[in-house]
């Protein structure tokens, strides 16, 4: 009987804590819908913004079949010139995805409106996120069905395997994570600096380039291929885009390491400016 009465605070307790977390998950995946609602609403716009893809995979293409022709080759590191688009179309449809949240944390935070949203019954991060997600999940989705018509008609169908396809989704959610957590970092740098475009600006050229956005790293001379494998933007760009067009067991574990390693460290730089920003701020002043 003594037992019974023990148990039963520590069952409640769970109960209570499950709850907890079913009703806060419920409201960030509202925040979710609202935003893919949102973006959807204006599908036209984002259509026209993925036309973009289509003009950078186009030219990336030629000059690929140029490279190829030229070296009189028919595979490069493992890639043909139809892997080679349907890889390029993979990040570029990732790459173009972004929405501005850098510009709006450096509005949010000149004109005070921030101290607003820290008064409500939710994390500032976490809204961020699932508001984050839902517009990036539409402008991906649509870069990836532009992407996927113009390889269809440049390359042919592609050589996926089930393993890949199915593969993706958690290494391309990971890559959003970090891209997420990354750029939010940056955006809180407004409490520092009254700009911060020019620090996201970097980083996104950092990532096009040492990402593998404008090539397979597989292509980049050693050590640069080395080095540019071990730095976080590879677990953005290339690894998702790889994975979806040359599967391979080992790597995907491998990627799956680097990911959640890349998100646990970078989570753990934002929450610290994030504490120092917190400092910063006056919630009844705004």
């Amino acid at each position: 009987m003594q037992t019974q009465i023990e148990k039963a605070p520590a069952g409640g307790m769970w109960a209570r804590v499950a709850r907890r977390v079913r009703l806060s998950s419920l409201k960030y995946l509202a925040i979710l819908r609202v935003s893919v609602l949102n973006n959807l609403a204006y599908i036209m716009e984002v259509f026209f913004r993925a036309l973009m893809l289509v003009v950078l995979v186009f030219v990336l293409t030629q000059l690929w079949k140029t490279t190829f022709a030229l070296r009189g080759a028919r595979v490069l590191s493992g890639f043909t010139i139809a892997d080679m688009i349907w890889y390029l179309v993979a990040a570029e449809a990732i790459a173009l995805s972004l929405p501005a949240l850098t510009r709006r944390i450096d509005q949010e935070v000149r004109s005070g409106q921030l101290a607003y949203l820290l008064g409500r019954p939710s994390s500032y991060v976490l809204y961020n996120y699932a508001h984050y997600l839902g517009e990036r999940l539409v402008r991906l989705l649509m870069n990836a069905v532009v992407g996927a018509l113009l390889a269809l008609l440049m390359a042919g169908l592609p050589h996926f395997t089930w393993q890949g396809v199915l593969a993706w989704p958690l290494v391309a959610l990971l890559a959003l994570s970090i891209d997420f957590v990354m750029h939010f970092s940056i955006g809180l740098l407004a409490f520092w600096s009254e700009e911060t475009q020019s620090f996201s600006l970097i980083f996104s050229r950092l990532t096009l380039v040492l990402g593998g956005v404008l090539a397979p790293l597989e292509i980049f001379p050693q050590p640069l291929r080395s080095i540019a494998q071990s730095l976080p933007f590879s677990a953005i760009l290339y690894g998702p885009s790889r994975t979806l067009v040359h599967f391979e067991a080992a790597r995907l574990l491998s990627l799956l390491v680097q990911q959640c390693l890349t998100l646990l460290a970078v989570i753990a730089i934002m929450l610290i400016i994030y504490r120092f920003a917190l400092r910063r701020v006056n919630i009844n002043g705004g």
